[in-house]
Order: structure tokens, then sequence, then C-alpha cells
């Protein structure tokens, strides 16, 4: 789930995730995930994110026998809300998050070195997608009662769809934070960073939903393994305004693009016939698509 997600969310950049599924189905043993780059950064957020949402909500569907719905159905967080309307109950099952969570931590964190500042750096990360996933949990309800009435509704606690968790992370790819020089000297229980370009900047503690880096990303313009690049060469781009992500000038890192007629036979001039038959001709349909060189 999270390598396709990661494939969606970059399908415009230089870096697609598209080697992650040429060495196996864990990013984990990827190249990029061994360096302190932005990408990696991403990555380590999204999988512990998605481990810790398909682990919840596979306890809440009954497909592990070590967990089942959530035991404390946030009962405590809204009693006042409960008191007042008196028109609903949690009831359901709602996702196991906590134990997802946890799970998450023990599948995961367990990977890093306690006394390694890329490992604080992984582990930060990790725990930033966990918290993004936690502030998108969403309550959904059914109504009962007699003509939809509507009299009594039963609530429970939901992980959202693992997209919108996705863009998030990725809002924080965009602005994560570098790691201040002053902390590869020391071991600081708290990791503190400063935004990318701004070295005069004061560092400041990075907070929980914060993705941060230690080294400058490549370009990903050529391929080099080393780096886990694919390069860009054969990749489709996008024609027209040159500033946005995914144009030629700048998925093609100035190589240029050719463009190439991509045919397809499409039903067209349909017409209804009574009753009941529609009949349709057969046009070609022709696209013309930039790819770079």
């Amino acid at each position: 789930m999270a390598v396709k997600e990661c494939q969606h969310q970059f399908r415009w950049h230089r870096w697609n995730c598209s080697s992650l599924l040429t060495r196996s189905t864990n990013p984990h043993n990827s190249a990029i995930m061994k360096r302190g780059f932005r990408e990696a950064a991403f990555l380590y957020a999204l999988t512990a994110a998605g481990v810790a949402h398909s682990v919840a909500r596979a306890c809440a569907q009954g497909r592990l026998i070590s967990c089942g719905c959530d035991p404390l159905g946030y009962r405590t967080t809204h009693e006042r809300g409960r008191a007042r309307v008196n028109k609903w109950e949690w009831s359901g099952c709602s996702h196991n998050l906590a134990f997802g969570i946890d799970f998450s931590k023990k599948f995961l964190d367990v990977r890093e070195q306690v006394d390694d500042l890329q490992s604080k750096i992984n582990v930060h990360n990790n725990n930033a997608g966990r918290s993004i996933l936690s502030s998108h949990m969403e309550v959904r309800c059914k109504c009962h009662g007699l003509s939809g009435s509507c009299q009594l509704r039963t609530c429970w606690r939901t992980t959202p769809d693992f997209r919108i968790v996705a863009s998030t992370i990725k809002r924080e790819y965009r602005k994560a934070l570098v790691v201040a020089q002053e902390e590869l000297n020391n071991s600081p229980s708290v990791l503190r960073g400063r935004p990318r370009g701004r070295r005069r900047s004061r560092a400041r503690p990075a907070p929980k939903t914060s993705l941060v880096f230690l080294e400058k990303s490549p370009s990903f313009c050529e391929a080099d393994p080393k780096m886990d690049s694919a390069g860009t060469s054969g990749r489709i781009c996008r024609m027209g305004r040159t500033s946005r992500t995914g144009s030629c000038d700048l998925l093609c890192c100035g190589r240029g693009h050719d463009l190439i007629r991509k045919s397809s036979i499409k039903p067209c001039n349909c017409t209804f016939h009574w009753c009941c038959r529609v009949d349709c001709q057969k046009c070609q349909d022709d696209k013309w698509i930039a790819m770079c060189k």
C-alpha cells in the first residue's frame, strides 16, 4: 500500500518510487532508505503510517487473532457531548488505532540504533507519519429510528482513506526541516532543524508532525542505483507551464523531449435504439504525448 501510494504522490517528480518495486515488497531494502534524503524521510513516515493503518483496520475486520475492535471506544473523550445530546452512543467496531500504532513501533522502530543520529531521524519521521494518521481519524455514524427519523445514532471511529494521510505527509515533505549542523556533534533527545535554504535562521525543535532530513538530495536526473535513481529518460512529461511539477523542462533536466503520437480505437457516434440497444461506430483517437529524451 505504501509503495503504490508513494508512486501516486511522486508520479510527476524526477524520483517517482519506481525503483521500490524492483527490489522487494519491503521499501526498507531500498538504497534510498539508507540515506538521509528528504525522499527517505517521506518514505519512513509513509511506511510507519501505512503499517499502523493496515493493522488498525485488520483488527476491526477480525483478520488478526491478537486484536479486535478498539476496546476503549473513545467514550471518555466524548462523554460531555453525549450527555448534552443524548441521542447517540458509541457502538459498532472502532478501528483499533492504538494497537496499530503499537505494532508499527515494534515492527519498524526496533530496526534503529539508539545512539545513531540517522536512526533518531528515522524514528522521528516514523512518529510523524503515525501522528498524521492519528490526526485524521474519522467518526462515522448510522441512524436508527422509524422512517429515517434518526432518533438514535450509533457512532464509531475509523481510519481515513490512506490517500488523505499520504497527501498530508507529502505536504510535510515539501516543507521538511534539515537537521541543524550543530546537531551532528551531539546526541540530542529532541531533534532541531531549520527550513531548507535558510542557514541563518535559528534552529528550532522539530514539531511532531514535521519531517526532518540530513543531506541534500541528488538531482535524480540520471540512473544511479547507489542513489536509487532510475533517471528520467523515457518518462512522460507535461507540456505547457515550465514551473509546474512534471513539466518537460523540470522533469527532463534540460535534455529536451520527443512528441509521440499514441493511437487507440474508441466507440463514437453512439445512437440509442428503442428498446434496448446502443450502436456505436469505432473511431481512431490520436493523442500526442511528450517523453523525456
